[in-house]
């Protein structure tokens, strides 16, 4: 808990810090040197080696929190678990749970949450300036900021009490609970996300020339924040198609416009009807948030019982390792 309180300390201050600038901050943004750029730079540096931390967080608690909370009752042999048997199994585990897991759990939510803050300011100036590919739904944005890292990091710690109460090596639990993590979750928020709503499209002319350039415009570059998830030529149904320029090259004349509409006339004749840009709009961010938290605790809940089978299973270990000791002693 000290080490997510000074994280959300950090993450005020250099919040601050950019909100005193009037600038707004990109995660990756790292000064080469820490007195380069003055207190702006190392106000970016210190939210995005935050926001790292705020990734590896649930994975840590997960191996580290998880799996030792219930490991070393069974590492220390048997004459530990007594009080297994005068306790409920359920509020045995539940105790811990609310003890250890839900404080940090709070803690997480909150650092997301002024990591949220942060990312908002100034953001409002710097879209006016120039397009940019920020948004608050991409990774790692979304996974470090809201609630939604409170879940992730609830959902990996119980996976690490599943993984510590089914398997009796700490070192194999911590190992099962960070596959299980990247394969579960990870995976599924990666694969899922953008189905969570009806993606939004916006229908752009063809412009076939410049979207040939070398440096053509990017349609991940807006000035609205919006997630672009697909982008790309479409015919009158909306279905992508793939364009052929091979055979779009257009005549010698000198008259760049009508080269540029010989272009477009030779993709239409492909089935191109226009420019397709999928994407989902920053105002759907909480509304993510929510579905997403409310997946992570789904998972939460089929860990949670997979562990009380497990510690069920503990449960009856011990009453027969000690009766085989009382009978080698007779």
């Amino acid at each position: 808990m000290a080490v997510i309180f000074l994280l959300i300390l950090t993450v005020a201050i250099s919040g601050w810090f950019v909100q005193r600038s009037g600038e707004s901050w990109v995660f990756g943004e790292i000064c080469s040197r820490w007195y380069d750029g003055g207190g702006g730079c190392r106000a970016d540096t210190a939210l995005t080696l935050t926001t790292l931390l705020a990734l590896l967080l649930p994975f840590a608690s997960g191996m580290l929190v998880g799996v030792t909370t219930f490991a070393r009752d069974f590492e220390q042999g048997p004459e530990n678990l007594d009080f297994l048997e005068s306790t409920s199994l359920v509020r045995w585990y539940f105790l811990r749970v609310l003890v250890v897991f839900v404080p940090i759990t709070l803690g997480l939510a909150v650092l997301g949450l002024v990591l949220g803050w942060t990312h908002s300011l100034g953001r409002g100036q710097a879209a006016t300036n120039e397009a940019t590919s920020f948004s608050l739904m991409e990774f790692p944005n979304f996974q470090t900021t809201g609630i939604v890292v409170g879940a992730y990091t609830f959902v990996a710690m119980v996976t690490g009490s599943a993984a510590a109460l089914l398997v009796r090596n700490t070192v194999v639990a911590m190992v099962t609970t960070l596959l299980v993590f990247l394969i579960v979750p990870v995976a599924l928020s990666a694969m899922v996300r953008e189905h969570y709503s009806a993606p939004d499209i916006e229908v752009q002319p063809i412009d076939g020339r410049a979207r040939a350039a070398e440096y053509a415009p990017s349609p991940y570059q807006n000035l609205d924040s919006r997630w672009v998830i697909g982008a790309g030529f479409a015919d009158v149904d909306g279905n992508m198609i793939d364009a052929d320029y091979s055979v779009c090259r257009g005549s010698d004349t000198s008259d760049q416009k009508q080269r540029d509409r010989e272009i477009d006339d030779c993709l239409r004749v492909q089935g191109i009807d226009h420019y397709a840009v999928v994407y989902h709009p920053q105002s759907r961010y909480w509304q993510f948030q929510f579905i997403e938290t409310a997946v992570m605790l789904l998972c939460s809940g089929l860990m949670v019982a997979l562990a009380l089978v497990g510690a069920r299973g503990r449960r009856r270990r011990p009453t027969y390792n000690r009766l085989s000791e009382m009978s080698k002693s007779i």
